[in-house]
């Protein structure tokens, strides 16, 4: 009789934990719906609405949904259990992401829980949130990290003191250089019960990368992508580009540059032979002038004052390539050719001339 009684308390507990759940997830899920159609039809909408606000306020109530399963504990607390009550949320909203793993193994301690969150739209944004027990044993929504561009999580070695390490990526839509915007970092919880970020590519590249191919295998990234210079010019093609491999240091947490492979790195060293060209005429450094135009009789036709244009260049066989370029007299505007030679020694004027001469 004892242990059927104990049964039936245990019962009643979880069945008491369901009904609470279901209706704390009922009024999340009623204002889920109000803010996803507020943000749906945001551009009608009679009254301003503030997508970044309405978007905090949409993730902070799927973290409530979460942070309520982990209180609860098991089974509430599987990650199988959450992701159910997380379809409520993508059925509400079409288009909308929200997954739920359990990083590192199920015997961590301390464990942690990421939520990986997408919403739609032209411009989609995605978010990365961690969960866990902090120092003092709350559940707490432990960091928080929001991109531009849809994100996904990848497998990631654990640190040296077995404590879980995570890798999330970020892909934005493309743009019409090729290239589209993307981000990765990696995160680590603490013995002390935080999280915080290892690495990021923003160390590397702090005004942003745009990559036109990435691959992330445990503890390794690799991303190609447009290696944006003077003289880069959008939508061309031809251009210098890298492909850099990021691997995991053995003693720390971030990555460092293990190799880097150059593409089309002719197009770099043109422009930067053109660019320094211009900016010799435009001074009278007869020294420099001769150097990028060994040809006494085509130094003495170019004009002082040249801009380099943004069209794309043109490369043909026989090592040539063609530079835009315009002429800056007062009023006058006279667009020329500058036809480049690749030499022993690096780029050299060959030939230039008035386009409308």
């Amino acid at each position: 009789m004892r242990a059927l009684s104990t049964w039936a308390a245990v019962l009643g507990l979880a069945i008491s934990g369901v009904a609470t759940l279901a209706h704390a997830d009922d009024d999340r899920l009623s204002r889920f719906r109000e803010l996803s159609h507020l943000l749906s039809d945001a551009g009608d909408a009679p009254v301003p609405v503030d997508p970044d606000a309405a978007l905090a306020e949409m993730f902070a109530l799927v973290d409530d949904e979460i942070l309520e399963n982990l209180k609860t504990g098991e089974p509430f607390a599987s990650p199988a259990f959450i992701q159910e009550r997380l379809d409520a949320f993508m059925a509400a909203w079409g288009g909308a992401a929200f997954r739920v793993h359990r990083a590192g193994r199920a015997t961590d301690s301390p464990s942690l829980t990421v939520g990986v969150f997408t919403v739609p739209g032209s411009a989609p944004r995605g978010s990365l949130r961690g969960y866990g027990r902090t120092a003092t044993g709350e559940w707490s929504v432990l960091a928080t990290s929001t991109h531009d561009g849809v994100p996904e999580l990848h497998p990631w070695p654990a640190g040296r003191d077995g404590t879980a390490r995570i890798a999330v990526s970020w892909l934005g839509p493309g743009s019409g250089t090729g290239g589209r915007p993307f981000v990765l970092e990696v995160w680590r919880r603490t013995a002390r019960g935080t999280m915080e970020r290892a690495w990021t590519t923003s160390t590397p590249f702090p005004d942003g990368l745009w990559t036109l191919d990435f691959k992330v295998s445990p503890g390794q990234m690799t991303v190609r992508y447009e290696a944006r210079y003077p003289g880069w010019k959008p939508g061309c093609d031809g251009q210098t580009e890298h492909v850099d491999v990021y691997r995991r240091d053995s003693h720390r947490d971030g990555l460092g540059l293990a190799a880097r492979k150059v593409l089309n790195g002719w197009h770099r060293e043109l422009q930067a032979a053109a660019a320094r060209l211009v900016a010799a005429l435009a001074v009278d450094e007869q020294g420099a002038v001769a150097a990028l135009v060994p040809d006494r009789g085509l130094r003495a036709r170019l004009p002082r004052h040249l801009v380099l244009e943004p069209a794309c260049d043109q490369r043909s066989a026989g090592g040539l390539a063609i530079v835009a370029a315009t002429e800056e007299d007062g009023a006058r505007m006279v667009p020329w050719s500058l036809t480049w030679r690749l030499t022993p020694v690096g780029w050299r004027l060959r030939a230039a001339t008035p386009v409308l001469e």
